[in-house]
C-alpha cells in the first residue's frame, strides 16, 4: 500500500500515539541509522519503508513510501 510522503520514524510514532501499542527501532539495511517500526499485538509489524531504497550515509528526512507488514519483527 503506498501511503506518500513521511519516513518510518513520523509514521510509527503517530501510529503508537493514535492506536497504542509497540514502538520497535533496529539498525536500518540500508545505513548506519534506526529504523522504526510499529506494532499492535507483536504478533504482525508494520513499517514505512521507501519505494526505491538505497545505500546511503543519512536517510533522507521525508521520502515516498509504503507501509509493509510482517509476520516477523522488522
Amino acid at each position: 500500500m503506498i501511503f506518500g510522503r513521511s519516513n518510518c520514524l513520523f509514521w510509527a510514532l503517530g501510529r503508537w500515539r493514535r492506536f497504542g501499542g509497540y514502538l520497535l527501532v533496529r539498525r536500518s539495511q540500508w545505513g548506519p541509522f534506526p529504523h522504526f517500526a510499529w506494532s499492535e499485538t507483536l504478533q504482525t509489524f508494520k513499517s514505512f519503508e521507501p519505494l526505491h531504497p538505497r545505500r546511503r550515509r543519512l536517510p533522507p528526512l521525508i521520502f515516498r513510501g509504503r507501509v509493509r507488514t510482517t509476520r516477523q519483527p522488522p
